[in-house]
């Protein structure tokens, strides 16, 4: 569809719909406020649920799954070239597209075209992933955030489940890493909670740090293994789960967000992935939808990465330099913010990414073919060609 070859065969719909629902989330959210003094203003007018912490849990519930399964295989014990191809493979769709939106947002905010401090940019903590390792920060490419954190959880998980996995107790250890992660978040948000913040600074210290947020993608880890290891029970409680998520949700959309609470400042924070998780079982039997709608929805879930770099740097451009643009429709104004951001990502992807992660796929699978003619010559006793 659009020209971008999707094997719908290897899609699983039903999260494809859930990353859709996730990304949309989150440009709303940045987008809502163009609605304003319309008759769409609050549009859609029923709490939404932050969607990054759907990107979160998500992410952990994939690649806890992708592991889990994967070490099964292998006697619980994950393979180094399993974790090695893991992260070959992410850092060729990640890494492109962070490091050339981290440029463009240097530049732009540099030479004043968009809001921001480039006191706040250094070169090494923005390309290590450390500029919110475990501390605030903020004014400059805010949507990094989020990456930071995913990040090293794609490099901790693999490493520590090497590690782990060496004794054959996979089951184990699943629980073990995830409770030390999710225990290691809520220290640190007991640790802060005790500064008085208003409802900014505890979005940057709170909502924003890694060390604070990780424990979401575990939770995510924790639903993988519940998946694997727990399948009877995991098909039969589906839709009591998804019911029980749904109850949270309305719970938490209930109760005040006082900055200063237990509630808000400790809690909050790890029950919202646990209701996203509780989800999942029911999401899980979605089948592959080939209509029009459904191969439309997997589109918007492969590009929602790109689209997640995107579009806060136009909501940005467009309240800065474009504030009357289509002042007396601002409907139409949301929609061009919806279909620019969709048109940007989709021209990122076929320009700029594709490229990339094929040249990048044909260099890895040269290199594995390499090493392969290597070993199979060493196995027959032959010398290898020169």
């Amino acid at each position: 569809m659009l020209g971008i070859k999707i094997d719908y065969e290897k899609r699983i719909y039903g999260f494809d719909l859930l990353r859709a629902f996730a990304i949309f989330c989150v440009i709303h959210g940045h987008g809502k406020h163009l609605l304003n003094g319309t008759m769409l203003e609050g549009f859609p007018w029923v709490p939404l649920p932050r969607g990054v912490d759907i990107f979160f849990v998500l992410s952990g519930f994939l690649i806890g799954y992708s592991f889990i399964s994967g070490a099964a295989k292998t006697n619980g014990q994950l393979k180094f070239g399993k974790a090695m191809n893991f992260w070959e493979r992410s850092a060729l769709r990640i890494l492109p597209n962070y490091y050339l939106l981290l440029a463009v947002n240097y530049f732009l905010v540099k030479s004043g075209i968009l809001n921001g401090s480039v006191a706040k940019f250094s070169p090494w903590l923005f390309a290590t992933f450390t500029q919110n390792l475990w501390y605030p920060f903020y004014d400059f490419f805010w949507e990094s955030w989020s990456l930071a954190t995913q990040e090293w959880f794609y490099l901790l998980f693999p490493l520590l489940l090497l590690f782990f996995t060496r004794n054959n107790r996979l089951k184990q250890s699943i629980v073990i890493i995830s409770g030390f992660f999710i225990i290691i978040a809520i220290i640190y948000r007991i640790n802060i909670s005790g500064t008085v913040y208003d409802t900014f600074w505890w979005d940057v210290n709170f909502r924003k740090v890694a060390l604070s947020r990780i424990d979401s993608i575990f939770f995510g880890v924790l639903a993988a293994w519940v998946r694997f290891f727990y399948a009877e029970s995991w098909k039969k409680f589906a839709l009591p789960a998804f019911i029980s998520g749904i109850v949270i949700f309305l719970i938490m959309s209930s109760i005040p967000k006082n900055t200063e609470s237990i509630y808000y400042n400790i809690i909050y924070l790890s029950l919202s992935p646990i209701f996203i998780a509780l989800l999942f079982p029911l999401i899980d039997r979605l089948k592959d939808s080939r209509s029009v709608v459904g191969r439309f929805i997997t589109v918007i879930s492969f590009l929602s990465y790109s689209m997640y770099l995107l579009n806060l740097l136009f909501i940005q451009l467009i309240d800065k330099h474009y504030a009357n643009l289509l002042a007396n429709h601002a409907t139409f104004k949301y929609l061009l913010f919806l279909l620019v951001t969709f048109t940007g990502s989709y021209l990122l992807y076929q320009l700029y990414e594709h490229p990339i992660a094929t040249l990048g796929n044909k260099i890895l699978h040269t290199s594995k073919m390499m090493y392969k003619r290597m070993d199979n010559g060493r196995s027959s006793g032959k010398t290898p060609e020169k």
